[in-house]
This record gives structure tokens, sequence and C-alpha cells, in this order.
């Protein structure tokens, strides 16, 4: 795929995510940006257009910054730096802007909510309930579908005696019958 194709896919997954996302002062949005080398975070207030607190792996107080990078390790560092650069702001509650980044299980964005969480931030949803939920949504599924199967199977067999017993009538079958009561009633003369 080329760069600028890649360039307008995420784009609009940015402008999709964007247009739900409103951050207050009570609730601001975290905008977290993943480049190529590095990280920047800020907490917005979309009310008045200002930024309340902001964190990155180039901010002067960031210590060890020279070996951080845009990666997994990064990643959890700056979710630390991140939520206590908001606490010493007042903020507690926010909104997640993943500013168009894919959301993988364990990738960058997870890491980096996961260590945001630790240091005190509030998502409005707890991220480790949601993981076992969905872990144990997929075990039930797993364990329902051979259930589901063997009904399956079960239905279509408590079907077949009822397609037996259930005959359409036809030329020959009418004409047999007919036969059949005539040879009774003979029978039953002599």
């Amino acid at each position: 795929m080329r760069p600028e194709q890649k360039r307008k896919i995420v784009q609009r997954r940015r402008w999709r995510i964007r247009k739900k996302l409103h951050g207050t002062a009570a609730r601001p949005r975290m905008a977290v940006r993943f480049t190529e080398r590095n990280i920047y975070v800020q907490f917005i207030n979309d009310d008045e257009g200002s930024t309340l607190a902001s964190a990155s792996t180039r901010h002067k107080a960031q210590t060890g910054r020279e070996t951080l990078a845009a990666n997994k390790a990064g990643a959890e560092v700056l979710g630390q730096a991140a939520g206590e650069a908001a606490k010493a702001a007042g903020i507690s509650k926010v909104i997640f802007d993943r500013c168009g980044a894919r959301y993988v299980q364990d990738g960058k964005i997870d890491i980096f909510a996961h260590a945001a969480t630790r240091a005190g931030l509030d998502f409005g949803l707890d991220l480790e309930k949601k993981k076992s939920k969905a872990k144990k949504a997929a075990k039930e599924e797993k364990a329902e579908k051979p259930k589901k199967e063997k009904k399956a199977k079960k239905e279509k067999k408590a079907e077949k005696p009822e397609e037996a017993e259930v005959t359409e009538k036809t030329a020959e079958t009418e004409k047999a019958e007919p036969a059949k009561n005539g040879e009774k009633a003979e029978a039953a003369e002599k």
C-alpha cells in the first residue's frame, strides 16, 4: 500500500473517532499521538479550545528522554508521566482519543492506556473488566458452539420421523387405497 493511501486511511479513522469525542473542563479529551519516533499527549478542553496539561517523550521534565521512543516501553513510561501530569493539573477523568491509531490488544495504545489508568486516570470504563469480559464471552461462545451443533442434530432427527409420518397423497397411493379397501371387503365376505 502506498504511503499516501495509508495517510488517507489514518486521517479518515482520526476524523471518525474525533467526531464522537468532545472534551470538557470536567472531563478533558486526552489526545495521544504516536509519531515514528515520539509520543505526544495533551489534555484538551474543547469547550474553550485550550490545553490543560501535556506530556511527551521530548518534554524537558521527562527523565530518560534520550532513550524513550514510540514503542511499547516508551508508551508505558509516558502513560505514567501523563497520569502524573494530569493529577498535577487536577484532572482525574478523561476521554481517550487515540488520534487515528489502531487499538490492538497488548499494542502501544493498549499499554499506554493501562499505564495511565494505573497512574490514576479514569477513562470511564474499566479496561481490565472489559478484557476479562471479552475473554469470558469467547470461552462461552466456544463452549456453546458444540451444544448448538448437538441441538441442531437432535432437531434434525426429530424432524425426520415427522416428515416420514406425513406423506403427500399421490395418484398411485390413492389408487392403491381403494383397492386395499375393496380387497378387505372381499376378504370379509368370504
